[in-house]
C-alpha cells in the first residue's frame, strides 16, 4: 500500500489530522488497532475546552486567550512547553468552529464541576456524539482517506534520514505502507500494564483505569526507536478516586457510588487523615490527592450517619451530580439520599472487598491494617472538630463538619487512585514534531494527543475539558505542519 502519510490511530487527535490532510488533498491511511474508531476522545470524553470560541463571545463570556494562557502556565510553574501550550489554545476557537462545520456540533455549557461555577465557560459539550464522529469519518473517507481497522503500526522504516513507511500487522499479517511521513496518535499507553508499572509511582493494584485499553504504547515505541525523547513519561492524567471492587472492576453499585462523592472523613494507609475532603468537588486536584496518599485511602462512617442516610436526604451535593445533569439538562438537587437500602449496599461493598465493618475502632483499624493509635486518634481529633464546627488542621468548610465517628458498628470504604490515561509520551513542539533529545525534529515523525508530552507539568491541569482539546487541537495542529512538510 501507498500514502502521503499515515495516521497511526482513530481518535480525536487522528481523526481530527486524517480530515485536515485528506481535505488538503493528501493520501492518508489512517490505522486503527482496535474494531471501532472513536478512542477515548468519543468513548470517554463528553466535550471539549476553548477560548475565545464563537459561541463564548455571543454568549458574553469574558475570557480571553491571554487569561487561558496565563492560568494553564501558572498551574503548570512553567515546567511545559509555552510555545506549544499557546498554540493549543490559540486553535481551540476556530477547531469549535471547524467540528461544527463537520458534524461534529457542540453547545457551550455551564462547566461541569460544582467548584468551577465561578469560572468563565469554556466547556463545549458534545451534541450527538456517536452520529456526529460517523460523520467526521465519512467526509475523511469522501475525500480520499482510507481508515484501516484492526490494523496496528508496528514499526516507522527510515531510509537516509527520511521517513519511507510504516510496518503493520493486519490479521495475522505483516506489510509496509509506503509514505513520506507518519503522525503517531494512538492514546498513549495506559493499556500496557508493564509501561504503566513502570512509570506509575504507586502499587499498580490501587490504580483505576478509566482509560482506552488498547492504549498500549504502540505510537511511542516506534518513535522511541527513531531516537525520539521519552524522558517526560510518566505523567498520567489522575481524575477523582473510585470505590471498585477487586473481583470485579465493573462492579457498580449506586448509593456507594455517592458516598464516595463527598466530603466525610478520609484517612491514609498510616491511618492519618491527609486533606480537606472537600477536594472532592475539584476532580483533578482529588485525583492528584488521591495519587499522592499513595493510591488510595478509606472513607468512614458510622452506624449514626448510615441511620440519618437511611431515613433522610442530605443537602450536600454529589460532586458529579452536575456532570450528569448537564449531559441531561437536568436541573441540579443539591441532595443525596436518602439511602434505604444503604445497610445492604455497605453489606454488598464488603462482599465485593470494596469495604469493611467492625464494632469497634480497634478491629477497625486491624481489618484496614493501619496504626490503631494513629487511627483512635484520628477520629478522636475530628470528632473535636466537628462539635467545634472548626478544622484548624486542613480548613474544611464547617458547612461539611456534620458527622462525627461515635457509634459502631463502623465503615471503611477503599476509594482507589482512578487515571483516565497518560498525557505524557513524546517530546513535541508547537508543529508536533518529534523531537529527540536535543530537541531537533526527526523528520517527517508527527505526534498529538496523549502521545505527546510538553502541555502538562505533572498532572491534568483543573481546565475542564482541556485534554480532549488538547487531542483535537494537536491533531489539526500536526494535520496543517504535515501539509506544510510535503509541500516543500
Amino acid at each position: 500500500m501507498e500514502a502521503d502519510v499515515v495516521v497511526v490511530g482513530a481518535g480525536a487527535a487522528g481523526i481530527a489530522a486524517g480530515v485536515t490532510l485528506a481535505e488538503a488533498g493528501k493520501q492518508v491511511i489512517m490505522l486503527e488497532k482496535g474494531d471501532k474508531f472513536g478512542g477515548a476522545g468519543m468513548f470517554g470524553a463528553q466535550g471539549l475546552f476553548a477560548v475565545e470560541s464563537s459561541q463564548q463571545r455571543a454568549a458574553g463570556v469574558q475570557y480571553s486567550l491571554k487569561q487561558a494562557y496565563q492560568e494553564l502556565v501558572s498551574y503548570t510553574h512553567y515546567r511545559s512547553n509555552l510555545n506549544l501550550t499557546k498554540a493549543i489554545l490559540k486553535e481551540s476557537a476556530s477547531t469549535i468552529d471547524w467540528l461544527d462545520e463537520r458534524g461534529l456540533k457542540t453547545e457551550l455549557v455551564n462547566n461541569t464541576q460544582e467548584v468551577h461555577q465561578q469560572h468563565p465557560k469554556v466547556y463545549h459539550q458534545y451534541i450527538d456524539k456517536f452520529a456526529a464522529f460517523d460523520r467526521l469519518i465519512h467526509r475523511f473517507k469522501d475525500h480520499g482517506g482510507q481508515l484501516l481497522l484492526k490494523t496496528a503500526g508496528t514499526k516507522i522504516i527510515q531510509k537516509d534520514g527520511n521517513i519511507v513507511g510504516v510496518q503493520v500487522h493486519q490479521d495475522r499479517h505483516d506489510f509496509v505502507i509506503d509514505c513520506s511521513a507518519v503522525i503517531v496518535a494512538d492514546g498513549g499507553f495506559i493499556g500496557n500494564p508493564d509501561l504503566v508499572k513502570e512509570y506509575l509511582a504507586i502499587n499498580p493494584d490501587n490504580l483505576y483505569s478509566m482509560g482506552e485499553r488498547k492504549a498500549t504504547g504502540d505510537g511511542i515505541k516506534m518513535l522511541a526507536e527513531l531516537g525520539a525523547d521519552t524522558r517526560h513519561m510518566g505523567v498520567f492524567e489522575n481524575h477523582a478516586a473510585s470505590v471498585i471492587s477487586p473481583q470485579n472492576h465493573k462492579w457498580h453499585n449506586g448509593t456507594i457510588f455517592s458516598l464516595t462523592n463527598l466530603p466525610f472523613l478520609w484517612v491514609d494507609s498510616a491511618g492519618n487523615r491527609f486533606i480537606d475532603e472537600s477536594v472532592c468537588y475539584d476532580f483533578a486536584l482529588w485525583g492528584n490527592a488521591t495519587y499522592t496518599a499513595g493510591g488510595y485511602y478509606y472513607i468512614i462512617l458510622d452506624q449514626q450517619f448510615v441511620d440519618h442516610i437511611s431515613a433522610q436526604s442530605l443537602d450536600w451535593t454529589d460532586s458529579f451530580e452536575r456532570t450528569f445533569k448537564s449531559l441531561d439538562h437536568q436541573v441540579m438537587t443539591h441532595k443525596v439520599g436518602p439511602f434505604p437500602q444503604i445497610d445492604a449496599d455497605l453489606e454488598e461493598a464488603i462482599q465485593k472487598e470494596a469495604g469493611w465493618r467492625a464494632e469497634s475502632l480497634q478491629d477497625l483499624a486491624q481489618q484496614l491494617h493501619v496504626p490503631e493509635l494513629d487511627f483512635e486518634n484520628t477520629i478522636k481529633q475530628y470528632n473535636e472538630h466537628v462539635d467545634k464546627k472548626e478544622d484548624p488542621d486542613f480548613y474544611k468548610s464547617s458547612d461539611y463538619l456534620r458527622f462525627s465517628i461515635r457509634k459502631g458498628p463502623f465503615y471503611a470504604l477503599k476509594a482507589r487512585s482512578t487515571s483516565l490515561g497518560t498525557i505524557g509520551g513524546i517530546e513535541t513542539n508547537a508543529k508536533m514534531e518529534a523531537l529527540k533529545v536535543n530537541k531537533q525534529p526527526i523528520k517527517g515523525a508527527y505526534v498529538a494527543g496523549n502521545d505527546a508530552s510538553g502541555m502538562y507539568d505533572t498532572s491534568y491541569p483543573t481546565l475542564e475539558g482541556i485534554s480532549c482539546a488538547f487531542a483535537w487541537n494537536s491533531g489539526r495542529l500536526a494535520g496543517k505542519s504535515v501539509i506544510k512538510y510535503l509541500g516543500k
